[in-house]
């Protein structure tokens, strides 16, 4: 077995260093290790893992939750459901079956437990691409080409939804198309501006994002980290940062949410897992993606978001949803195509979230 260097970044992960000869706890460990590559609400990675015999716990870390961004944990439990998703995901690549109880006992902070069996019966295998794309997936924030997502394309990300009552909306054309996408942008954009407005003018959320800023969680250089930090934390940045968030929406070729019919810890779970295979699916199609959280964040605007889908030729179409049922959005984000970011957002190792 290869000694772990402390010095490798957990991005460099390989799958030839699977300990085939070490103990069963050595193999669940090094699972881990694509676990913690998730994508995570502004990379807080808010997770933490034990491992006994041939199970794995999966913990909902409230340490590194978003208090004001993530008001209702629905971002926190989103996380902690893509950390999941790619455990599993690993797990299936070196021949384990899987069972997940969610929140066993009613706990709260256990969000999960995996029992894994070596050699076991696989009932639905993921599609073995997504491993591949664990350690090449990140989040980009660049401007996105104007070019059009293939129908086809489209099909395959909403073929990622493995779970009942999950639907994706988009703006997109293709199958899933919610409104005209010209009159849908608007509406979207109004709502962003607003977000963005009310969030950027709120002392609590510019403290507390400018606090994960001066963590260097986004891969800034210490000295940019500590900058950004205070413009967050001390200046009016509302008007610039709109701005942006406008051009960057309006870039993206899909406006994407992910929404379900329950509200609930189980179905938050379950949305970071689609989202994670949506995300690895994107990847190994040569696209880009990049959560637009700010219009999930701010509960006025969640409802108008809701409105939106909630409306009985969307739901009939889209969701098959008769008019009395709910739809309660999970995870916004833009998608399309753009320059690749420079490097990848930095990640806690290992060692730091098993308990």
């Amino acid at each position: 077995m290869k000694k772990y260097d402390p010095k490798v970044t957990p991005w460099q992960v390989s799958e030839r260093d699977f300990p085939r000869e070490g103990s069963p706890t050595e193999k669940l460990k090094f699972l881990l290790r694509y676990a913690i590559l998730a994508p995570s609400s502004h990379n807080s990675q808010p997770w933490k893992f034990h491992i006994r015999d041939s199970e794995i716990d999966i913990f909902a870390d409230k340490d590194r939750w978003l208090k004001v961004a993530d008001a209702d944990q629905r971002e926190l439990y989103i996380s902690v459901g893509c950390a999941l998703e790619n455990l599993l995901i690993a797990a299936e690549h070196f021949g384990y079956a899987h069972q997940e109880e969610y929140f066993p006992e009613g706990e709260d902070n256990l969000a999960a437990v995996v029992k894994l069996t070596p050699k076991g019966k696989i009932e639905k295998q993921r599609d073995p691409v997504l491993f591949e794309q664990i350690p090449k997936r990140y989040t980009n924030h660049n401007l996105y080409e104007t070019r059009k997502i293939p129908k086809a394309e489209m099909a395959q990300l909403h073929a990622c939804i493995y779970e009942e009552g999950f639907w994706i909306f988009s703006t997109n054309e293709g199958p899933y198309i919610l409104f005209t996408e010209e009159e849908l942008r608007r509406r979207i954009d109004e709502l962003i501006t607003r977000a963005d407005a009310i969030q950027l003018t709120d002392r609590a959320y510019t403290k507390e994002l400018g606090f994960w800023f001066g963590q260097g969680v986004f891969g800034t250089p210490w000295l940019m980290a500590k900058i950004s930090r205070l413009a967050l934390t001390y200046l009016n940045i509302s008007k610039g940062q709109t701005k942006k968030d406008s051009e960057m929406l309006l870039s993206a070729p899909a406006l994407v949410a992910l929404a379900s019919v329950a509200d609930d810890r189980k179905s938050q779970v379950m949305a970071g897992q689609i989202f994670d295979r949506i995300a690895l699916t994107a990847t190994s199609l040569g696209m880009a993606i990049h959560p637009m959280s700010q219009i999930l964040e701010v509960p006025e605007i969640q409802a108008k978001l809701r409105e939106l889908l909630e409306v009985p030729e969307v739901k009939a179409e889209v969701a098959k949803l008769s008019p009395e049922e709910n739809v309660f959005p999970k995870q916004t984000f833009r998608l399309g195509y753009a320059e690749p970011e420079k490097e990848q957002t930095p990640r806690r190792p290992l060692e730091e979230v098993l308990v």
